[in-house]
């Protein structure tokens, strides 16, 4: 058996799969220990699964691998905090949860009898001691596996599941058996994996990443929903993943939204333009621009307007001034021209604006108007992301106006409200599961991208799923 501190290594570096191996070792003993302290199997599953999202996300946090055991334990403890704080009572009990898996009323009703005297019997425990009892029964782990879980002695574990049997006595037999039970199914680690996959298609920090999954509702709803449609067409597929493209800064925006409901109501995957690419007219605008740096380079004349511009805002040729115009160049002919190579930015240097200069960003051209009056001047005379400073890549106008009418199509279209529907209605066609799954993560998509702008004023799909 592989050691925990490879398979965890192997994780940071990228492999997915290595942490299913961890999951299906600790699986049991978060389950467990979610349990001992909700005393409901579904929530303690939930509690446990958002503690390995939870892990998976932060582990490059953790200093000494050898300490997981342990961290892990506080993350699940404050998944299970979490999870009690928005669920004050049970929503589904033990006794109604084992009788559901059983298809004779004989044995529903006897299901029933033991689950309520299970739960009596490590209800009726310390706290302390109903942890020890849960983890030791649930899948025979050890007293040192539990130890250093708990982060307590190995003879305290002793003690308390000493005093534990002294209590239930007689009763031990039918605990074994009833947290044996307890144990999560063979698909509870793929349930993670692919909740992992969903989760690393998003950007942003683990912190943003994690924000979304464990704590937004309706990310985990439209999660849940994944899950549900597997296995999942490869064109269902192929066009989440141009959803998950979609950048709310690009020049394209609206248009790349107006093409995904297209693309989900004849389940047809096509084309976005996402960051780093922009549009033939743009390429071409961008390519006029270079030309005339060239000519500025060269001290020709200028040759029209736009040149003259450039002329003017860049004013007499420095040897300083011709490397900055070098690398501006470089950029507007492509895109993902690297002025810094592998070397460190510094936000001080007019080098990091060129290299944020995205010919495919909306704002594109006050920027490059920013960098050329900055080459003039020598200096800096913008801020970064202000009203009227520099505003890189990543920036989301305020496009509500223009995409409140296609939600509001797409709502309707969710809710079965045809007639309010329009052209957005019938451009997405029949309501099958997967396209209402589609439509569902195109709505939360836009709304997430514009929240910091008006949230609010966009339309949010209620009854989808």
């Amino acid at each position: 058996m592989e050691d925990l501190e490879s398979l965890l290594q192997r994780t940071l570096g990228g492999e997915t799969e290595a942490f299913g191996e961890v999951v299906a070792r600790f699986q049991d003993m978060a389950v467990g220990y979610a349990y001992s302290m909700l005393r409901d199997p579904d929530d303690a599953q939930d509690a446990a699964q958002e503690a390995f999202i939870t892990a998976y996300s932060h582990l490059r946090q953790l200093r000494d691998v050898q300490r997981f055991p342990a961290w892990f334990r506080r993350i699940v403890l404050s998944a299970c905090r979490r999870l009690a704080r928005s669920r004050p009572s049970p929503t589904v009990s033990l006794e109604d949860a084992q009788a559901a898996t059983a298809d004779d009323p004989v044995q529903q009703a006897e299901r029933r009898e033991m689950a309520r005297a299970v739960l009596k019997a490590i209800g009726s425990l310390t706290p302390a001691n109903r942890v020890a009892t849960v983890l030791f029964y649930i899948d025979g782990y050890t007293v040192g596996e539990i130890a250093d879980f708990l982060e307590i002695p190995a003879g305290t574990v002793k003690r308390r599941l000493h005093d534990a049997r002294q209590q239930l006595k007689g009763r031990m037999a039918m605990v074994k058996g009833g947290l044996g039970e307890q144990r999560p199914s063979p698909e509870f680690r793929k349930e993670i994996l692919k909740r992992i996959g969903h989760w690393e298609r998003f950007k942003g920090s683990d912190e943003e990443k994690l924000d979304m999954v464990a704590s937004d509702p309706e990310w985990v709803r439209l999660m849940e929903t994944e899950i549900e449609l597997e296995p999942m067409s490869p064109e269902c597929r192929a066009i989440r993943k141009q959803i998950s493209c979609m950048e709310a800064c690009h020049e394209h925006y609206v248009g790349n939204v107006e093409a995904i409901l297209g693309m989900i109501g004849a389940m047809t995957p096509g084309r976005v333009l996402d960051c780093g690419q922009a549009s033939a007219e743009r390429r071409e605008e961008a390519e006029a621009y270079a030309q005339a740096l060239e000519a500025w380079r060269e001290a020709d004349a200028p040759s029209d307007e736009r040149a003259r511009d450039v002329f003017d805002l860049l004013g007499e040729r420095t040897h300083a001034k011709r490397a900055l115009v070098e690398h501006l160049i470089g950029k507007l002919r492509d895109n993902a021209y690297r002025v810094y190579a592998d070397q460190d930015e510094d936000f001080e240097l007019t080098e990091s604006r060129i290299q944020h200069l995205a010919i495919c960003n909306y704002n594109w051209r006050e920027n490059l108007r920013i960098v050329l009056q900055e080459i003039g001047a020598g200096k800096r005379l913008f801020e970064w992301h202000t009203p009227d400073g520099y505003n890189a890549h990543g920036d989301v106008p305020d496009r509500i106006p223009q995409l409140r009418d296609p939600l509001a199509g797409i709502v309707a279209w969710l809710d079965g409200r045809a007639d309010e529907a329009g052209r957005w209605g019938e451009a997405l066609g029949e309501a099958t599961p997967e396209k209402r799954w589609l439509a569902a993560s195109l709505c939360k998509h836009v709304r997430v991208q514009h929240e910091k702008v008006a949230a609010d004023r966009l339309p949010r799909p209620e009854g989808w799923e």
